[in-house]
């Protein structure tokens, strides 16, 4: 998730000279990734009080040097590109919040995630292996703050779709999967394992397209996440409330257990989703993000430095405020305690293990997995066995005796 949105935001502003870190030689920040890998493992290879150590070999720490080539090659194809804080936009942050500052929703940010109508002008289509929803989102954002129209005038977003994978024999229990970021195609069946899933638990499943992501991102929409604070506050909002529509779609065959499942980005839309809608039985958080402006903030530091930061402005007054109305630290969980789950990644360069274990204490330390590893390859067997096992925990799905 952090990839493209850090290396974002250093990209160029008109309206103000260039960050250092943009004009930093390509040369430079490729030689730099290898000692960034072996300074962070290393200081990462000492447990603390909230997560274990980074175990000390060669695989460890070459998920952490892959995870530092990820970002600093979007970083290098995207600075002179990206769409960065400029003057404008962080004009349109500060006037945000002063509208929902005096609409009350600074103060209580629940009234940014009003209840979603029933979910309309739906059509189900056969796909080779899977079954595709797609619907009219039903999100309106309660108030018109600056910036809006440029998210609410991308048409190709406002019809929401998900991806079905059904027994059809009888009702069963369901399991809504949420996406990581530039995710949100039919292949996420495969790489989120929710064909394994959809065999070996016995549940239906239904993968949740994201805003401004696979069918609904296509041609140039905007970025979300990013630096802009105003798709951010929309991005997220629309998310959790296209999750509610496809909740009560469910709710209408089946009354059996509902669980939720998200990854990086979409792990912090299933926190979200497991504060704002009642009724689910379960959640998992895999690799989350719990406050995507101080997410940004940290991967800046630690690559370019306090400057960075500053020149992107993404831990201004404004944009750090509006990043809290749709964090899940700003919300109780509506999930029972033990029916909480997260994983996380202690070599975790993009969102940083830091974020996970900021959701873990807010969810009142809840089971947690640790892996021994980084961002991008942490979907291997032992994140997707917790997963199953935290399923089958909470009733959500049983083991098959064939499976």
């Amino acid at each position: 998730m952090a990839v493209a949105a850090a290396a974002e935001g250093l990209g160029e502003a008109p309206s103000r000279p260039p960050s250092a870190a943009v004009l930093r030689p390509w040369w430079l920040e490729l030689a730099s990734v290898l000692p960034r890998s072996v300074r962070f493992a290393a200081r990462a290879s000492r447990a603390s009080a909230e997560t274990p150590g980074l175990a000390p070999n060669p695989l460890t720490w070459a998920t952490v040097a892959v995870d530092e080539l990820t970002l600093s090659t979007a970083y290098l194809m995207s600075r002179r590109t990206a769409e960065a804080m400029t003057d404008d936009r962080l004009g349109e942050a500060v006037e945000a919040l002063e509208l929902l500052t005096a609409a009350g929703v600074a103060s209580d940010p629940v009234r940014w995630h009003p209840d979603p109508p029933p979910m309309a002008a739906t059509r189900l289509s056969q796909r080779r292996g899977f079954e595709q929803l797609s619907f009219a989102s039903g999100y309106q954002p309660p108030v018109e703050v600056p910036g809006m129209r440029r998210w609410c005038d991308v048409e190709i977003n406002q019809r929401g779709h998900a991806f079905l994978l059904r027994h059809g024999d009888r009702p069963r229990p369901w399991l809504i999967v949420l996406h990581g970021h530039r995710m949100g195609e039919p292949r996420d069946l495969r790489l989120l394992a929710s064909h394994r899933m959809h065999r070996e638990l016995g549940v239906d499943v239904a993968h949740l397209v994201l805003p401004m992501h696979g069918p609904r991102g296509r041609g140039g929409a905007p970025m979300f996440p990013g630096v802009d604070p105003i798709a951010n506050l929309l991005g997220m909002a629309q998310s959790v409330s296209d999750a509610r529509s496809l909740l009560g779609w469910i709710r209408e065959r089946s009354e059996l257990p509902v669980a939720a499942f998200g990854i990086s980005l979409g792990g912090h839309v299933a926190s979200l989703f497991a504060s704002l809608a009642g009724g689910l039985s379960a959640v998992v958080a895999g690799v989350p993000t719990a406050d995507v402006a101080t997410m940004l903030g940290a991967t800046m530091r630690a690559r370019w430095g306090q400057q960075a930061v500053i020149d992107s402005h993404v831990l201004d007054p404004a944009p750090l405020a509006l990043s809290r109305i749709v964090s899940p630290l700003s919300f109780a969980p509506r999930v029972d305690h033990d029916r909480r789950f997260l994983y996380a990644a202690v070599g975790d360069r993009l969102v940083t293990a830091g974020q996970a274990v900021s959701l873990w204490e807010h969810w009142e330390r809840p089971t947690i997995l640790w892996l021994q590893g980084a961002h991008i390859l942490n979907n291997g067997l032992a994140s997707r066995r917790f997963v199953a096992s935290s399923l089958v925990s909470a009733g959500v799905g049983q083991l098959q005796c064939d499976s």
